[in-house]
């Protein structure tokens, strides 16, 4: 399989080769493979724009030597991410100043987050960048018209006035299928992702605050039931030839007591019975020839759901490259991320994407990766680091000399503090979810380093 990994390098070569690159970045450690990966195909320059610093190594000061790195603050994931979009979008005249020095003659392209918007940077265009109908697509109250559409199985929903408190209780009250409903605002503020305008309500008390919280954000508010079983996602990607599915990925999405989700990443480890595995491919092969045909999409989508006991429901349509993503490619050498706006914005064809499609496949089965991750808003000003090993139904801190199960990190991020726990392959069960593992380790590192996370639960397999 190292035959089209050489083709795609090539072509990757071809594209971004030879050509001033500016990386705009929420935060700066997150741009460090990108940095490599634009070295390696030959980028005549690099430079750095980041709205905050991020924990862990950051790219190599001798390929980007002159960062622009800035040191914004959010109260949590989404408003952080929105923050740092608009300063990026709106740079101050010395940071101007700097990329006009780096780009003299404005001809640099610019290399945006996995969820940009497209907006210029500095007056140099998203290389990539998703049209605003690409975009719209994530918008959880509207897309379960695309899945009747193509006749993928949904769960039932009601699209509801946010402000009508009375119309949201009465939809609840007709969908709930004995276990509570969830409510999804719509993206009248734009996209928002890792569960933050997503709650599962069960007493009208709740409705009564969730409808509060929701009310200043959203025009409507999708109501459905509550679907008990794994959290998961299948990724497709469109090219002009093929249509790529890949295997399912669990969604580490672990529930706090009041009804509301934490995101806590993604791994490739949990495997769903065959069938279903085959099924959710189909969906996301239909769904990538319908956005193919209908809105001229290409590159990576997601498509999240729930492994529910009569099979995958989706309940969201994400239109741009998944985080989950990197987990499938985790053994790979190779950029997706690069490659998928190379497929977007580069017109060339001939990617061999059959080819492409079993080599992520095949990787992404023998070779299995993830972790659990949280951003809270205490502060941690140095980075922290520890092994740990799980022990009966709880992890600690590894002994001396004793092979680690985890190895987690933790530091300044602009909401306050992000942490991950990446799970070792050797040492993680293959087939069975690990979403009790990623509740575990969340667990000892909110107690070692007082994060304040507070209690989580994981999901119940049901389908199994």
């Amino acid at each position: 399989m190292s035959d089209i990994l050489d083709h795609l390098i090539e072509k990757l070569g071809g594209v971004f080769g030879g050509k001033r690159w500016i990386v705009a970045t929420d935060v700066l450690a997150a741009a460090r493979g990108t940095v490599e990966w634009l070295d390696r195909f030959g980028a005549e320059a690099v430079l750095c724009v980041a709205a905050a610093p991020g924990v862990g190594p950051k790219p190599s000061k001798r390929i980007a030597p002159e960062p622009i790195v800035f040191d914004i603050e959010g109260e949590d994931m989404m408003s952080s991410i929105r923050q740092s979009a608009e300063l990026l979008a709106n740079l101050p005249v010395d940071a101007c100043a700097k990329i006009n020095a780096f780009d003299p003659v404005g001809t640099a392209k610019v290399i945006g987050t996995i969820y940009d918007d497209g907006s210029v940077v500095g007056g140099r265009r998203k290389f990539g960048a998703r049209p605003r109908s690409w975009q719209a697509l994530e918008d959880k109250t509207t897309v379960d018209m695309l899945w009747d559409s193509i006749r993928v199985p949904r769960c039932p929903s009601r699209i509801v006035l946010a402000d009508d408190f009375d119309a949201l209780h009465a939809a609840s009250k007709e969908v709930d299928e004995g276990d509570g409903t969830v409510w999804a605002a719509d993206s009248r503020e734009g996209f928002h992702g890792g569960a933050s305008f997503t709650r599962h309500v069960r007493t009208k008390p709740q409705m009564r605050k969730v409808y509060e919280s929701f009310i200043d954000h959203a025009d409507h508010i999708r109501v459905m039931p509550f679907l008990e079983g794994i959290p998961c996602s299948i990724h497709g990607f469109v090219f002009a030839d093929h249509i790529a599915t890949f295997r399912p990925c669990e969604m580490l999405v672990l529930r706090r007591p009041d009804g509301s989700f934490h995101y806590g990443g993604a791994a490739t480890f949990w495997d769903p019975p065959d069938e279903d595995r085959e099924a959710m491919r189909g969906v996301a092969r239909r769904t990538g020839e319908y956005v193919s045909q209908s809105y001229g999409y290409r590159g990576v989508f997601t498509i999240d759901g729930v492994m529910t006991t009569d099979g995958f429901r989706p309940t969201e349509l994400n239109p741009r490259f998944g985080a989950a993503m990197n987990e499938l490619s985790r053994n790979l050498d190779f950029d997706l991320p690069l490659f998928n706006l190379a497929v977007i914005d580069s017109g060339l064809r001939d990617w061999r994407a059959d080819e492409f499609e079993q080599l992520v496949l095949e990787s992404a089965d023998q070779h299995r990766a993830g972790g659990a991750m949280a951003i809270v808003s205490k502060a941690i000003k140095k980075t922290k680091r520890a092994d740990l090993v799980f022990d009966g139904d709880a992890f600690r801190l590894a002994k001396k000399n004793e092979q680690p199960h985890a190895t987690a990190i933790g530091g300044p991020h602009p909401a306050g503090t992000f942490v991950r726990a990446t799970f070792e392959p050797e040492h993680t069960p293959v087939g069975e979810s690990c979403a009790t593992r990623a509740a575990a380790a969340l667990a000892f590192l909110d107690a070692e380093w007082k994060l304040g996370l507070g209690p989580l639960e994981p999901a119940a397999d049901v389908r199994q």
